[in-house]
């Protein structure tokens, strides 16, 4: 059953309550983020310390650079603090409106849509941040020195621990787009070989130096898109023929 429905007053305040409360839970998370920004940016260290030549260590060229990364990673951290939260708020205030049915399916959206995001962001970030930090960074020689920048290094390490975050709902995506007839059920099976060359294309983009590796990347996502193929086939509905 809906819950009886509510004024456009309702509505607002409503909302304007669940606004600030994401801001309020946002602006503890940042402070605490900050106040923990030695740890985090010491985790976020492990997969340059591993690739960096004995002796080498991270720099920073302007004077306010290492204030600016300590804010810049306690904001990233607070962000992905605050996101579960700010779901969980969304969720609230669309509550009213949802059948129980509804209610159920929104749950499983937000947990399977919530678990592949964190399969991802630690694949990134225990796979690939090694993989291209050891590619880069081994070019350097005793005529080449590297001094990777901190902020620099600390902004693609967040990056690419978000990108991958958000490839792993690929096959969310795709599910949910057959599921709700967006495309016919045996769309993603029939472009697989477009969507092959889009996803080696991301792999070339990401290490453009080395084909082997592109392709050490580009088999989990080809895995990836194959698992989304197959719940979109699985979950989807049928085209309709006139």
């Amino acid at each position: 059953m809906v819950s009886e429905p509510y004024t456009l007053q309702d509505h607002l305040a409503e909302l304007r309550k669940r606004l600030i409360s994401c801001v309020i839970f946002f602006s503890l998370a940042f402070c605490l983020s900050y106040a923990a920004s030695d740890f985090i940016i010491s985790f976020l260290f492990q997969p340059v310390k591993q690739s960096l030549p004995p002796g080498s260590t991270m720099v920073f060229t302007a004077l306010t650079e290492g204030f600016m990364a300590y804010l810049k990673v306690a904001f990233w951290t607070a962000l992905v603090v605050t996101t579960p939260f700010i779901v969980y708020q969304l969720w609230r205030f669309l509550l009213p409106a949802l059948y129980e049915g509804e209610k159920r399916s929104l749950r499983k959206l937000i947990f399977t849509g919530g678990t592949l995001f964190v399969f991802g962001a630690i694949f990134g970030y225990w796979v690939i941040l090694p993989l291209v930090l050891s590619l880069s960074l081994g070019y350097a020689s005793t005529n080449l020195q590297a001094l990777p920048r901190l902020q620099n290094y600390l902004i693609f390490t967040l990056k690419s621990i978000f990108l991958f975050g958000l490839i792993f709902e690929l096959p969310f995506v795709m599910a949910g787009a057959a599921r709700i007839g967006l495309v016919p059920k045996d769309y993603f099976k029939k472009n697989r070989k477009a969507a092959y060359v889009a996803l080696f294309i991301v792999a070339a983009v990401l290490v453009p130096s080395d084909i082997f590796s592109q392709l050490l990347i580009f088999i989990p996502f080809l895995i990836i898109y194959e698992i989304g193929a197959f719940l979109a086939g699985g979950l989807g509905k049928n085209s309709k023929r006139k």
